[in-house]
């Protein structure tokens, strides 16, 4: 037995750290699911003010978490919430950051399209060649970001110099957040085209047109499937090799909210109240909750649980196959007080709300894990990023506070820590 506890004892010494949030709905697939578990009821471990208003998203890598503001970005210890560094835009930061190669990508309502020092929040460079402003979050893959403007241009920048490697016009402003994979990049925009571009020309695949509504949506690819909806009130599931209509789904109110996915279910709000969860290859409807006020908050789903939030100041945990409310909370009285986007990482659920607070909360108890209930994601193209080499410009409009947080071990440690107990036992009984 003695080898069994030595490799045990090694995995403990190395323990399995916290899978990153890193960009919007968690990866450049817009999947919205981690394997991190938050089970409920979270508590509450702690809320801090940016005192700012935000419309963006929390995104967490390596212990820190990041979100923009009407003041610009700031960085937060993951672990206590507490400011790292801030960096002042000339906009409203409304778009998500996206995380890699430790250079934090964000666009904001200048015009500008920034790249950042995620550590200590230093400008690396920044194109200020768009003619409007930024609503799309960014996508990173290997040496390029791509990110959609209200000029209706889909950019493919170069992430070391911050130059075009192409560029795609649509004619009208892109809001939805393009997910990139298998070499497709995929997004809406306000004309209500669903669009496919190859990701190293910008040529494009396809176009799917939708009629008269908007995307600003943003798709998640899974299954074979783009997934997103429409101000149409109506959300599409296209083929995406070749833009085939699927299904279509028909809600009662606008849908702002990005689907997210799983093997077999789609979630996604709707300005009709309801979190809706739909069979992702027939696109019949497995259930839906009435939250009672607006959904434009994009899913979160982590251990069989999905995490939203609603227009009444309401963030939700409802269980992933039956819709059964487990938890709600109260995020705030004030009309701003509803949150957008959740994010998971490290076991820990974060959620900011538009009046610029942000929550933290842990699961009261570690979960037990049940691997055959879990839904899982298609597993995703992973991408490496090639860290840009530019020389970094300190700028005058960042505040530091010094010290970080290492990433949080998820719940799998503590598995293997009971483990170990037991085999020691039986050994020594």
């Amino acid at each position: 037995m003695r080898p069994v506890y030595l490799i045990l004892l090694l995995m403990l010494v190395s323990p399995a750290f916290a899978d990153d949030w890193s960009t919007f709905k968690k990866d450049t697939s817009h999947s919205g699911f981690t394997t991190d578990a938050v089970s409920p009821p979270p508590v509450l471990k702690w809320k801090s003010n940016l005192g700012s208003d935000s419309d963006s998203s929390p995104v967490i890598v390596d212990g820190m978490l990041y979100v923009g503001s009407n003041y610009g970005v700031h960085a937060l210890d993951a672990g206590s919430g507490r400011e790292l560094w801030t960096y002042r835009t000339n906009g409203f930061v409304k778009s998500v950051p996206s995380v890699a190669g430790g250079i934090l990508y964000i666009g904001a309502d200048d015009r500008r399209f920034y790249a950042i020092n995620a550590k200590n929040g230093s400008l690396m460079w920044v194109y200020e060649n768009a003619t409007d402003g930024y609503l799309s979050s960014a996508a990173v893959v290997g040496s390029r970001v791509y990110v959609g403007s209200k000029d209706g241009i889909l950019y493919a920048l170069d992430i070391r110099t911050g130059e075009p490697a192409w560029t795609s016009l649509t004619g009208r402003n892109i809001e939805s957040s393009p997910a990139v994979l298998g070499g497709t990049v995929y997004f809406g925009n306000d004309k209500g085209f669903i669009t496919a571009l190859d990701a190293e020309n910008g040529n494009e695949k396809w176009h799917y047109d939708t009629g008269i509504g908007m995307i600003k949506s943003s798709p998640a690819v899974a299954n074979g499937l783009v997934v997103t909806g429409s101000t149409d009130s109506s959300i599409y599931a296209l083929v995406a090799n070749n833009s085939v209509l699927k299904w279509k789904y028909s809600t009662g109110g606008n849908v702002e909210s990005s689907p997210s996915v799983t093997d077999s279910i789609v979630y996604a709000g709707s300005n009709d109240g309801n979190l809706y969860a739909i069979d992702s290859m027939t696109g019949k409807l497995r259930w839906k909750y009435n939250a009672g006020n607006f959904v434009d908050s994009s899913p979160a789903i982590s251990n069989d649980i999905v995490y939203f939030g609603s227009g009444n100041n309401l963030i939700y945990a409802l269980d992933a196959n039956t819709g059964q409310l487990l938890w709600r909370n109260s995020t705030g009285q004030d009309e701003k007080d509803y949150i957008t986007s959740p994010a998971i990482s490290g076991n820990m659920l974060y959620a900011v709300t538009h009046s610029g607070i942000v929550y933290a909360y842990s699961s009261s108890a570690q979960p037990t894990p049940t691997p055959a209930a879990t839904p899982t994601a298609t597993p995703a193209v992973k991408e490496t990023a090639v860290v840009p080499t530019a020389t970094p410009s300190p700028s005058a409009t960042v505040t530091v506070t010094p010290a970080g947080t290492p990433k949080a071990s998820g719940f799998e440690y503590t598995v293997l820590i009971l483990l170990v107990t037991v085999l020691i036992r039986k050994r020594f009984s």
